[in-house]
């Protein structure tokens, strides 16, 4: 269960904008996070396992009519547009962005019971082996000092982003044009804290993947 107790009720924005090209074989055209898994869309598993926040479903045109269900469920959903980026709902949102907010991966499920509870501007992130087709950070004393793109000469553990973070609206500079990556554009201009969770996460972005996450839910 990923929770949050000192903010109750802070805003978590729910990434489903993406068209999970690479699932498509599975998809048959229905967004990612919809995929079916034992009579229930994925989506569901990740959102039974928030608790505390106000959360809202970040679409593109691509998906927003797929998720409209999800408004008799008292969740918002919101239509960033098409080819926004990831962060392109923060330029939507103008004036309206809230004084502090989470922002998280709709296609991704955590393992465990997480707080992420912090007074700061934060990427959550856990130390895994990396890969050759994933980034990661260096930090110290719970500050982040560089984003490493990916690295075909990595190896060994790192601290690799979540893709959770938790962001205060004054830290946050946005570019004046779109598309708006989250990583690109906006994390590198901040000065972020880290915080190290201890959680598996399952990714549901290739057919591998997504076998992965239906071996660890029927174990």
């Amino acid at each position: 269960m990923i929770v949050t107790e000192l903010s109750e009720g802070t805003k978590l924005y729910l990434l489903v904008g993406g068209k999970g090209e690479r699932l498509s074989s599975i998809t048959n055209g229905t967004p990612k996070p919809l995929v079916d898994i034992d009579n229930t869309p994925f989506i569901s598993y990740v959102l039974n396992n928030l608790k505390g926040f106000d959360i809202s479903l970040v679409c593109s045109d691509a998906t927003y009519d797929y998720f409209m269900g999800y408004k008799h469920l008292g969740i918002e959903v919101l239509n960033e547009g098409d080819r926004s980026g990831t962060g392109g709902f923060l330029m939507k949102l103008g004036e309206n962005i809230p004084d502090s907010f989470y922002v998280m991966n709709g296609d991704t499920f955590f393992t465990g019971d997480i707080n992420l509870d912090t007074d700061e501007s934060t990427v959550f992130v856990a130390e895994e082996l990396v890969t050759t087709d994933v980034g990661y950070i260096k930090g110290k004393n719970g500050k982040v000092e560089e984003f490493v793109e990916k690295n075909p000469l990595a190896k060994g553990k790192e601290m690799v982003s979540l893709g959770i973070y938790k962001f205060y609206k004054k830290d946050i500079t946005l570019p004046m044009r779109l598309p708006i990556s989250i990583e690109y554009d906006i994390l590198p201009k901040m000065e972020l804290k880290y915080k190290v969770l201890n959680t598996v996460r399952f990714d549901i972005g290739t057919p591998e993947r997504l076998e992965r996450f239906k071996t660890w839910l029927h174990t």
